[in-house]
């Protein structure tokens, strides 16, 4: 049992944290890209790791180097291509901060104001925070809005972006407004809200009009219903170590914060942009300053990295990575270059990091290898036969409360004994899954389902019926006693 309760730890603390990457830049970085050596590396990876397909996308000044497609994009087996739309999960924060950024440099919103200058009918649960929070403090993630918030919207998605903040209502910060970075997806939906009333527009037109369009991003949209003639890739997931393809749920009202979709190859026009001072080609989407101020590091994350607007700074790396159910983005730039990995699947166990930081150190002349990477079978491997062993103990505690009926010696030592089990693998390791790791991991049990589903869904229902027959053991053993009293 101490060792099914360390297994479930592990998943679900992995599950649904985004950390940044450590990406280290060579002082000297090659002069061409080694295509070959990235070939080889990329369609490792998707083999280790089960990965069906991925695409990549380099940047070097203000042109595209580098653009290919790895694997399929869907069970029906149809290649990947620099064309192929992804969802792109977090990565679309950048979007939504940049929409926020012309806005600003238009004089339509002021980036120091109340929120409620924009949305006058806005309510967070905390009164005061709701006159205190600034525009700012959304887009620096220090509004004290939590993570698991956050992460709960995601299961609503198919509300409006104006039902989402009208729920807020509800919700109270977890920390004083301003006072440090919580990341949560609450206040891109919120800065999604502002774009809409500020613009006029909805949010998908207006990202589609001033950004998407003006960068040439032809294959980019805000809706996968949108994106069906461009034959979007499909999200996977692996269900007990089995790469499964698998829906998403409805995201309409919070595209802001993690929903967009994107190619590679639109994404490298994206990144030119915001390498050369707001300009690709002869469109410019924002000022040099607006883009200087949108990379310049605003909030302290721990470990050297802050967050800025809609970007992850880590000394020279700006960067953002992005997680879907079923899809993972990352992006990064440098002084020498930016490249952009889409990946249709997901995997909390097994994480992705490592191909981005793979790509990043062939960029940099260095030697990587996808041996590196996690060993995808042994983790899935260790996950199940941990899972089954769950299961086969809750069998076995059915069949000792079915067999203690007639059968359990009710000596005192031995009811005390049972008693001590009981009371730590039926009620205390149960109900510590139920209620202390969704708060360990900040995400409800709810969105644990959806993010790592087969296992979320065995350690919860198997920590209920531990609950049931833990109960049953000690009714079983009560009557027991009870019975050897009479007989004595």
């Amino acid at each position: 049992m101490k060792t099914r309760f360390k297994w479930l730890s592990v998943f679900l603390l992995a599950a649904l944290i985004a950390s940044p990457v450590s990406i280290a830049r060579a002082e000297s970085p090659p002069e061409t890209i080694d295509a070959a050596k990235l070939d080889a590396f990329m369609e490792s990876a998707l083999d280790k790791l089960h990965i069906p397909g991925a695409a990549l996308g380099i940047v070097k000044g203000d042109r595209a180097v580098y653009v290919k497609g790895y694997g399929t994009s869907g069970p029906e087996g149809t290649p990947v291509t620099p064309q192929t739309p992804f969802v792109l999960g977090s990565t679309s924060k950048s979007f939504t901060a940049l929409a926020v950024m012309q806005l600003a440099e238009e004089g339509k919103i002021d980036l120091e104001a109340p929120v409620r200058d924009y949305l006058p009918d806005f309510r967070l649960a905390d009164e005061a925070a709701s006159e205190a929070l600034l525009v700012k403090h959304l887009l620096e993630q220090t509004s004290g809005l939590s993570t698991y918030d956050g992460r709960l919207g995601i299961v609503e998605g198919d509300k409006s972006v104006d039902e989402h903040i009208r729920d807020l209502a509800s919700v109270s910060p977890s920390m004083p407004v301003g006072s440090g970075f919580q990341y949560s997806n609450l206040n891109y939906n919120i800065l999604g809200g502002i774009v809409q009333a500020v613009s006029g527009m909805p949010f998908d037109r207006y990202i589609n009009e001033r950004i998407f369009q003006p960068l040439e991003m032809n294959r980019s949209y805000a809706s996968i219903d949108d994106a069906t003639a461009d034959r979007p890739a499909a999200g996977h997931q692996p269900v007990f170590g089995f790469m499964t393809s698998t829906p998403q749920l409805a995201h309409e009202g919070t595209v802001a914060s993690g929903y967009l979709l994107s190619s590679a190859e639109d994404m490298t026009h994206y990144l030119i942009a915001q390498m050369n001072e707001g300009r690709y080609r002869n469109a410019s989407v924002l000022s040099a300053e607006g883009v200087e101020q949108m990379h310049r590091p605003s909030a302290s994350m721990g470990g050297g990295a802050s967050y800025a607007m809609g970007w992850v700074v880590n000394e020279n790396v700006v960067f953002h990575d992005g997680m879907t159910e079923n899809t993972y983005s990352f992006m990064a730039m440098t002084e020498d270059y930016g490249f952009i990995l889409l990946i249709n699947a997901n995997d909390f166990l097994v994480p992705y990091d490592g191909i981005a930081a793979g790509i990043n150190g062939i960029l940099n002349g260095q030697e990587r290898s996808a041996s590196a990477l996690p060993n995808y079978v042994l983790t899935y491997a260790i996950a199940d036969f941990a899972a089954l062993l769950v299961l086969a103990y809750i069998v076995r505690s059915a069949y000792l409360v079915w067999k203690w009926r007639t059968g359990f010696k009710a000596t005192k030592p031995r009811i005390a004994l049972r008693f001590v089990s009981i009371a730590l693998f039926h009620l205390l390791v149960p109900l510590a899954i139920l209620m202390v790791v969704p708060k360990l991991n900040q995400a409800s049990w709810e969105v644990a389902f959806l993010f790592l589903p087969g296992l979320a869904h065995v350690f919860f229902y198997a920590s209920i019926l531990l609950l049931i027959t833990g109960l049953a053991k000690a009714i079983a053993i009560v009557r027991a006693g009870i019975l050897r009293k009479r007989a004595a």
